[in-house]
């Protein structure tokens, strides 16, 4: 009774490491596996806790590379604890020379060099169908693993494209009004800044379905602000919320906006589905001072109009912000 309790644990032990990395992996449009999924949201929900206890710690700069290894590290050792209960509640390894049961720790040894190496070793399995459970066995080891520096590889690239994105938005501005300030000419919107909102809008989509393809991706903190997309993004949208309360002949036209406005919903939406969150409010609205300093003629009324309208979704924006370990106050 107890062997096949160990087979039939040992079963979906595997099964569900296998669904859980290929969920992770592969499903592009389905974030990570339930697995992961809660690996990284707890890890991440302490993180966070002991940064607000010390703002000048190094902890989040660490915490995503760290929480992408044990992810790895995780499917590893699910994996050889699976089999190793199969191979155990089955008695299936024998010695090579004598042919006697071998002990749990035998089988554990057995079952890792089987996973990870040739697959020789001082144990071999007792009968032919155990012979060709030992060969799937070694297939879904070296599978998992190269399936996983992979999956580390592509993360790394997602990370470097993160940051670019976050630095191409802080070339504009490093806050709303700044960049609404460095493309204003006096009578409108300078043609290469307008080119260059037309630009983000690829950026932008492509960061937001890395995000549903590698959801630890988020946990990936930066050292500095102006290299921290979710501030960038924060710090773009409210500039497009105060271009958006322009009248129409200050104000560039849909099809330079549009584009932008939409991919960021996609990120906030992508992101937000894949990242635990804190629950926080929406922001204050943007602050108009500078903008009116700089000749650009918005207007108070207008912006906490606007700000109403894109309530929700300046929430979003705010919990994307403080999920990343930074304060609105420094994103707006």
């Amino acid at each position: 009774m107890l062997e096949t309790f160990l087979v039939v644990v040992g079963a979906v032990v595997v099964a569900l490491v296998f669904f859980d990395a290929l969920a992770t992996t592969l499903a592009v449009s389905g974030g990570a596996g339930p697995l992961t999924t809660g690996i990284l949201g707890g890890a991440w929900r302490v993180a966070l806790r002991l940064h607000r206890r010390d703002r000048k710690s190094s902890l989040l700069r660490f915490a995503g590379p760290v929480m992408l290894i044990v992810t790895v590290l995780t499917w590893v050792t699910a994996l050889w604890a699976g089999w190793t209960l199969l191979f155990v509640g089955s008695d299936s390894v024998v010695t090579a020379q004598k042919g006697r049961p071998a002990g749990v720790a035998d089988v554990v040894y057995f079952t890792g060099f089987t996973l990870f190496t040739l697959g020789t070793g001082d144990f071999v399995a007792s009968s032919a169908g155990w012979r060709i459970a030992m060969a799937v066995a070694a297939f879904s080891g070296l599978f998992l693993i190269t399936l996983a520096i992979t999956y580390l590889l592509s993360v790394l690239s997602a990370v470097v494209s993160r940051r670019v994105l976050a630095q191409e938005i802080h070339g504009l501005g490093d806050s709303p009004t700044q960049i609404m300030r460095k493309g204003w000419t006096g009578d409108g919107f300078d043609a290469m800044f307008q080119q260059q909102l037309i630009s983000l809008s690829s950026s932008v989509a492509t960061s937001a379905e890395q995000h549903l393809a590698y959801p630890v991706l988020h946990y990936f903190h930066a050292s500095s602000r102006d290299l921290a997309a979710p501030v960038a993004i924060g710090h773009l949208d409210e500039a497009l919320t105060l271009i958006e309360t322009l009248k129409p002949p200050l104000r560039p036209r849909p099809a330079v906006v549009d584009p932008l406005r939409s991919s960021i919903g996609r990120y906030l939406t992508t992101a937000s589905s894949t990242t635990w969150a804190p629950k926080v409010d929406a922001p204050p609205p943007p602050e108009t001072s500078q903008a009116l300093d700089a000749g650009i003629p918005v207007s108070g009324a207008a912006v906490r109009q606007a700000a109403e309208h894109h309530r929700e979704r300046r929430t979003q924006l705010h919990r994307l912000v403080a999920s990343d370990g930074w304060s609105w106050e420094g994103a707006g």
